[in-house]
């Protein structure tokens, strides 16, 4: 039995990448170690002779094994999935030899056709049953987090360049996809791009869109998921950096405020206004320093029309909001602290955070005391800036979590009711996005991912929450991975037994040769296409992308 893991440089930048590397190995230990006990426990309880249990695959040699009675357990140098090899099945080890003996009583092969069944099942069924505790505990504790649809519309939704190729339009809201919609909103996106029909509220007009395969390609190709964002309020946006070369009028920490003789409430709104004006002359309406100013433009036609092309934007986010959530550097252990609130500087109180970036971007290689506040005591501290201008910790912002994130603090019983149900639903959404990928007009297959593509989109630092509710996740993915009927993986193995169990036939061990060598040919070229795609995009990121 295996399982098979296949999913839909300074010194920080190491530690980053370790932290994720150690997040990957962290997340697979689990679900491989408890997708196998789903195998070994049935397998010694109907007294089937286990002869290995492996963590990850030892493909040449193990890092470590010791024999244990009947069955030698060991850790294989590869991450890729690991394995239980019963006695008298034809496995992915394909050793035939023994089943040229006559069946032995411990021997798989001699079990009933409901045991076998069961065994082979055991796997899946663990994984269901662990994203049921996790989400379970997580629900009963921190409580159901997610990104609400209704709040993060209420004034409407921003789309991309691909997004409105596609047909939307900056402000529309999303009424419903295929007659119903999903309050959580990462998987509302996801629900769009799977979609047969999407209806939309266009300033009060019901409009109905249809995605086709090509508009989807380009969705997948290029923003992927954040093809559709909230629309961000106009007066937040300051100008950070000038691109253009006509922008002389502008200056970094304008605030962006509107275009010619019109003042505008969202960013969007800004970029179609700019995209209108190609080849024209506009004045820029902006706040600099408590006082509006405009400023002439010349839209040029080299540029695509957004504010992006003619000046790098940020957003303002009050400072207030953030905590300390991880002290990755060395030179500020023991002086900063996770959850420390940092409040100022030298006495003098900080409004935005981009204050604060400039602040220590001016003290590079100094030390500076910071103003913070640690369990609910101020107190001040001396942190060394490092060359970069960095302190070299993370912040959460508890403003932009938040804003669009609801919180349903559940009791235990409540939380075992939504924990079936969320994992329900990551089934059925797994399902969808298999027949998405199913559909090579769409290139979706180009979006799998093996561990190495996974470790690369975690997270830099470590966030308990996040791995388990990621854990949760994936053990699912995992669940309908192994489920599919092809000969290699428990779905297959699964098939042939219950198709024995209707008709009373079984098919001959050299026919199951046969085919289970087909099946890994097939898995491990899927494998060798995965893995090389996403060690290809490293290459490419690292050694000829231009910075």
């Amino acid at each position: 039995m295996k399982t098979l893991l296949l999913c839909v440089y300074n010194s920080n930048q190491n530690m980053d990448t370790l932290i994720q590397i150690a997040q990957i190995i962290f997340i697979l230990s689990i679900l491989v170690v408890l997708h196998e006990f789903g195998h070994f426990i049935p397998a010694k309880l109907f007294k089937v002779k286990v002869e290995k249990f492996y963590l990850f695959m030892d493909a040449g040699f193990s890092l470590f094994k010791k024999k244990i009675k009947d069955t030698e357990w060991g850790i294989g140098w590869l991450p890729i999935g690991g394995y239980v090899k019963l006695a008298g099945m034809i496995d992915e080890s394909m050793d035939t030899e023994q089943l040229k003996q006559e069946p032995q009583p411990w021997e798989f092969r001699s079990k009933p056709a409901w045991q076998r069944l069961i065994i082979m099942l055991g796997g899946i069924t663990v994984n269901i049953i662990l994203a049921w505790f996790i989400y379970t505990v997580m629900y009963s504790t921190v409580g159901q987090k997610f990104i609400a649809t209704k709040k993060i519309q209420e004034n409407g939704l921003s789309f991309s360049k691909v997004g409105m190729n596609a047909g939307f339009k900056n402000g529309d809201k999303i009424i419903s996809v295929d007659g119903q919609l999903q309050p959580k909103f990462n998987w509302l996106v996801v629900d769009v791009l799977l979609s047969d029909e999407i209806v939309i509220d266009r300033n009060g007009e019901e409009v109905k869109l249809k995605l086709n395969d090509d508009q989807i390609k380009q969705i997948l190709g290029t923003e992927g998921k954040g093809f559709i964002k909230t629309r961000t309020d106009l007066n937040k946006v300051y100008v950070d950096s000038i691109i253009a070369k006509n922008a002389v009028g502008l200056q970094r920490r304008d605030v962006l405020v509107g275009i010619n003789n019109s003042k505008l409430n969202f960013y969007d709104q800004l970029n179609d206004s700019l995209k209108k004006n190609i080849n024209k002359e506009v004045n820029l309406i902006v706040l600099r320093k408590g006082q509006e100013v405009k400023v002439p433009l010349k839209v040029s036609e080299k540029f695509s029309g957004g504010m992006d092309s003619i000046a790098g934007i940020d957003v303002l986010v009050k400072f207030e909001n953030h905590f300390i959530e991880d002290v990755a550097s060395d030179h500020n252990q023991g002086i900063l602290q996770d959850n420390d609130k940092i409040v100022g500087v030298k006495g003098q109180k900080l409004e935005y955070y981009n204050d604060f970036t400039d602040y220590l971007g001016s003290h590079k290689g100094q030390k500076v005391a910071l103003d913070i506040v640690r369990n609910n005591q101020p107190m001040t501290v001396e942190a060394q800036v490092d060359k970069k201008g960095k302190l070299g910790v993370y912040f959460n912002d508890k403003l932009i979590n938040n804003e669009y994130v609801t919180t349903n603090h559940l009791s235990f019983t409540e939380s075992v009711s939504a924990a079936v149900k969320e994992s329900w639903m990551m089934f059925v959404y797994n399902i969808k996005q298999f027949k998405l990928i199913l559909k090579p007009k769409t290139q979706a297959y180009k979006q799998v991912k093996s561990p190495i593509g996974i470790t690369r989109n975690l997270p830099t630092h470590w966030d308990w929450e996040f791995v388990w509710n990621f854990t949760a996740m994936f053990s699912i993915g995992l669940a309908f991975m192994n489920l599919l009927p092809i000969p290699g993986l428990d779905g297959g193995h699964a098939l042939f037994t219950i198709a024995e169990m209707v008709t009373g036939r079984t098919l001959s061990e050299k026919t199951m040769g046969y085919i289970q060598t087909g099946g890994m040919i097939f898995l491990l070229s899927l494998m060798a296409l995965t893995f090389g795609k996403d060690i290809y995009e490293i290459i490419i990121d690292n050694f000829f992308k231009k910075v």
